[in-house]
């Protein structure tokens, strides 16, 4: 038997997008804390969602203030992450059980992967190794994706 892959699983927003929703944070949230091998959920979105669920905490969740720099949010919101890997969400569109699965089978072996926009999964070091050269480079980067695909030497394997 398999023995389970812990994972960290990091909301990162910047609800700009006009499909981004606090019902999409809800779901993802709730499908994260039923999901044992998820030991923690960081939120890192807008303020005024944070504050609602500030009013009804949740298991296992950390709320990371979201930055108005594009390094800062991203540093901010990885720093809060505790395992070797990391799945990375967006708002836009609610995460699908079997996507979710898709990801951490897929983190087994390989260390950068792309489901869709919303939703990707990392090895924690690679990211941050990529993110610090990003920024030591100054090369200008908005998302988690864009540090692993401008500096990573690992390809970012799109999944089906």
């Amino acid at each position: 038997m398999e023995t389970p892959l812990h994972y960290s699983a990091l909301i990162f927003d910047s609800c700009q997008d006009e499909n981004d929703s606090f019902e999409n944070l809800k779901h993802d949230i709730d499908l994260f804390n039923q999901d044992p091998n998820c030991t923690q959920i960081i939120v890192n979105c807008l303020s005024e969602w944070q504050l609602k669920l500030a009013l009804s905490p949740q298991p296992k969740t950390m709320l990371v203030q979201m930055a108005t720099h594009p390094y800062v949010a991203l540093v901010n919101g990885l720093k809060a992450v505790t395992e070797e890997n990391v799945m990375v969400v967006g708002l836009s569109t609610p995460i699908m059980e079997s996507d979710k699965k898709s990801i951490l089978d897929a983190l087994r072996t390989y260390p950068a992967l792309y489901k869709h926009n919303d939703l990707q999964g990392f090895d924690t070091r690679l990211l941050m190794f990529c993110l610090q050269h990003t920024i030591e480079q100054n090369i200008a980067i908005d998302s988690y994706l864009q540090a692993v695909s401008v500096y990573g030497d690992t390809p970012i394997i799109t999944l089906p």
